[in-house]
């Protein structure tokens, strides 16, 4: 009686998991509508913008000024994670501004005030459209373009910068970004006792369509990624693995000792913020 019961469980977990796990691409979007804090808050000058994408996506995007008296360097698009919105998000770019940098951060399609669904390639899009605008807006044309995402921001920048066309971009930096969708599934499911046995088979119900690891072997411009040593997000070995399979020349990997998800700017002042502004100045904008 008690191994029929064993089974009957053990199918109910299997059953129950595999129905988990067949959310897919939805697992790795949480996004909200709150309005947490927005730049002016922190005296710094912005605008809001929204942007029709061709499928009837309505984008949310803010382009945060130099602060007064700064020279103009360059242009950062910050990609953000994949949780609450960019209200929440800004402030790990918010000191670029503060040194001389145009900063652009967005939400992607159904986040904070973008209309639509979250979706991998949704999200693609979302990122070509919004390299798109910085292309075109008046105030930041002709301006070297660097892009800057963080955790899943990394995965999605990875793929848009990969494809943008030559020169568009003049360097990629990610922060705690993992190389694919389906050997981070596999972790995460690791990291459960209850999922541990099933971690293979289970992480092939996540597509790897696109992953970032398939995209780096085309990346041409310079690379920098930063990953904490103790991330509990995302392992230290996804970014290695997406770092060693960059096609760059130029390309460097901050290991971040002892600290955790996203910990580079996670504070006013940080002992990065330097480094990050010196290999930024070695190939873009003006210094």
């Amino acid at each position: 009686m008690r191994t029929i019961f064993n089974i009957i469980t053990q199918g109910a977990c299997l059953g129950l998991l595999a129905l988990v796990a067949s959310g897919c691409d939805s697992l790795y979007y949480h996004p909200d509508q709150v309005d947490y804090l927005r730049p002016d808050k922190l005296k710094l000058s912005y605008q809001e913008h929204y942007l029709d994408e061709a499928d009837g996506t309505r984008l949310s995007l803010w382009h945060i000024a130099p602060a007064a008296g700064k020279d103009r360097r360059a242009v950062v698009v910050h990609f953000h994670g994949n949780a609450q919105n960019m209200s929440a998000h800004f402030l790990y770019v918010a000191w670029l501004a503060k040194a001389g940098y145009d900063v652009v951060t967005f939400d992607y399609r159904g986040y904070g005030r973008s209309s639509g669904v979250p979706e991998r390639a949704g999200l693609f899009r979302d990122g070509r459209a919004v390299l798109d605008w910085v292309r075109k807006a008046p105030e930041l044309r002709g301006k070297d373009v660097i892009v800057f995402g963080q955790s899943l921001g990394g995965a999605v920048a990875t793929v848009v910068v990969a494809e943008a066309p030559p020169g568009q971009v003049k360097v990629l930096a990610v922060e705690s970004t993992f190389a694919s969708y389906r050997t981070l599934a596999q972790a995460k499911l690791a990291d459960v006792w209850l999922t541990w046995p099933f971690q293979v088979p289970l992480s092939y119900l996540i597509s790897d369509d696109d992953s970032p690891l398939a995209y780096a072997p085309r990346l041409r411009l310079p690379f920098l990624s930063m990953h904490g040593t103790v991330d509990p997000v995302i392992p230290l070995a996804e970014g290695k693995a997406l770092y060693d399979a960059a096609g760059s020349k130029d390309k460097e990997f901050w290991s971040l000792p002892g600290e955790g998800h996203t910990p580079a700017f996670a504070a006013e002042e940080t002992q990065w913020q330097q480094p990050f502004i010196k290999f930024l100045c070695d190939h873009a904008g003006r210094c």
